[in-house]
């Protein structure tokens, strides 16, 4: 959670805001650092005191030009796939370019349209979603290690003692391996909803599968470790070739497979038979 709060207070730390100016004209902006930056269109904002309101998209004929610190022309390119609505006002993106080096830009836009406020700001698409996924993976990780802990004590409290070879199995041990076998099925099936209880599933049937060694339970423990690995490596690969077809369809079938695993794993040891095949 220290982490990922840290993260988070790091981005914010370092936002770097849009920079508002009128256009037609020009204008020179401090740029921080290099990167990827937009150009919006703040149709409905207060600017300097005044209340602007105006359709979102610029006239035809709209020209952007930036020149870089060195003096060179920076491509424009359009770009009006965003929205931006915030306590101020309303914006659409219209155009990026890619900074070179942090320094001062001259941006211009001209058109024959009414003066209107424009602002050139950092993407922060891409900032924003590897931000998520960092956070949500700290959050995955502390909440999986922790079941895992809490797992671990639990199986560890259990009766560990080797049974003898073709000895019985004491009903007390089936019965606890039993349960351990029926949590690692369901955590597996909960994967599908939330997938770090796919790895905190294995780790606990490594721990365990010792303890039922030379037991039909045994049989059990490898299969749900042998359906973490098969579907792991099966899922490697259909996102790998996930532009092609073939990847969909790797996956696809990954899925089909791996709940038939569950399903048939957990049906197996409901009626206390052992599971055969890989």
């Amino acid at each position: 959670m220290a982490l990922a709060a840290l993260l988070v207070w790091r981005f914010v730390a370092t936002f770097e805001p849009a920079q508002q100016f009128l256009a037609p004209g020009s204008a020179q902006l401090e740029l921080a650092r290099p990167g990827d930056y937009v150009i919006w269109h703040d149709h409905r904002t207060v600017y300097q005191g005044r209340s602007y309101d105006v359709p979102a998209a610029l006239p035809d004929g709209t020209r952007f030009a930036v020149q870089a610190p060195d003096g060179n022309e920076v491509a424009v390119r359009a770009f009006g796939s965003m929205t931006s609505d915030g306590s101020t006002g309303r914006s659409v993106s219209v155009a990026r370019f890619q900074a070179p080096a942090a320094g001062a830009y001259r941006v211009s836009i001209q058109g024959g349209f009414e003066p209107r406020p424009m602002s050139v700001g950092p993407n922060r698409l891409w900032p924003v979603l590897k931000l998520v996924g960092a956070v949500l993976a700290i959050l995955a990780f502390g909440v999986g290690s922790a079941v895992a802990a809490g797992l671990y004590g639990f199986s560890a409290s259990m009766p560990s003692e080797p049974v003898p070879a073709g000895a019985p199995l004491p009903a007390d041990r089936e019965k606890s391996l039993r349960q351990i076998a029926t949590v690692i099925y369901g955590l597996q099936a909960a994967a599908l909803v939330v997938g770090v209880t796919f790895f905190v599933a294995v780790i606990l049937g490594y721990l365990r599968r010792k303890d039922a060694a030379g037991t039909w339970l045994e049989s059990h423990f490898t299969w749900q470790i042998r359906t973490f690995w098969w579907s792991l490596a099966w899922t490697i690969l259909g996102v790998a070739t996930a532009v092609f077809l073939v990847g969909i369809a790797i996956l696809l079938a990954s899925a089909v497979w791996y709940i038939y695993r569950i399903v048939r794993g957990w049906t197996e040891l409901n009626e206390g038979r052992p599971l055969y095949g890989r």
